[in-house]
């Protein structure tokens, strides 16, 4: 049975398909210089893939950061912690926020609501450094704030806290004093004794394994693993009509090979 261009284009237009002007020759040679929906498409799909990779590699790189940062609190205790420190985890925090923000996937909706609750669960104790929680669930942090929690607990922070060296000073100076009374000794040992008892509950709060930054540290790296997964789906495996092709039945996730 002999098929004809026409044949085709009136099977096309009973299929509800658009009806195609390249002849069958042309086909057959590989000649196809018309512009046809299904091409459109894939450019278009081509387009909107680029976009969503890029959001997805974007939204990776923050969260790897916040982890980053999240970890370097945590292991530095709240005696240890600088102001630099915190700046930068609130700094990298917000931008994992907005990207999050950007994204419809509900697991990511589920992991900045997870965020915005972690950060509300803290916020008394996040106060105390200086960090404040906004009703979006976004932070800010004060300098001047944190500087004050360092004097109180009598510590000095990497040069961050000329109150903190003050406060030392201060004590140092009162311990080498003989013209003092055992009621102020007796009142300066309660001040250090709540100092350090405050330290510790923070420790215990914010800065150790199952506290605050140890949270945000798994949360972000869940962030993190999620979009990287995304990213690598998007990663543009095109064929050379421009159609996208699926990377499993390609065989770029054989187990077996």
């Amino acid at each position: 049975m002999r098929i004809t261009t026409q044949m085709l284009n009136r099977s096309a237009q009973k299929a509800g398909l658009p009806t195609n002007r390249t002849s069958l020759v042309n086909y057959i040679r590989g000649n196809n210089s018309n512009v046809s929906l299904g091409n459109a498409l894939s450019r278009t799909n081509k387009a909107t893939d680029n976009t969503k990779k890029s959001d997805y590699e974007k939204l990776e790189k923050s969260a790897d950061q916040t982890a980053a940062s999240a970890d370097k609190l945590l292991s530095a205790g709240s005696e240890k912690a600088t102001a630099s420190d915190l700046q930068s985890f609130v700094d990298k925090y917000n931008d994992l926020l907005k990207n999050l923000g950007k994204s419809s996937d509900t697991l990511n909706l589920f992991y900045a609501q997870a965020a915005k609750d972690t950060v509300k669960e803290y916020k008394q104790e996040l106060a105390e450094l200086g960090i404040t929680v906004a009703k979006d669930g976004t932070l800010s942090f004060s300098r001047t704030a944190f500087e004050k929690f360092q004097a109180q607990q009598g510590t000095e922070t990497s040069g961050d806290n000329a109150a903190g060296e003050t406060a030392a000073a201060e004590a140092e100076a009162a311990a080498g004093s003989t013209a003092e009374t055992g009621t102020e000794e007796s009142k300066t040992t309660e001040a250090d004794d709540t100092a350090a008892d405050f330290a510790a509950r923070l420790n215990a709060l914010i800065f150790k394994e199952g506290g605050f930054f140890s949270k945000m540290s798994y949360l972000a790296s869940r962030v993190s693993d999620f979009a990287d997964a995304n990213a690598e789906s998007y990663s543009g495996y095109y064929d050379a009509a421009g159609s996208r092709t699926n990377p499993y039945s390609s065989g770029r996730y054989s187990f077996w090979s």
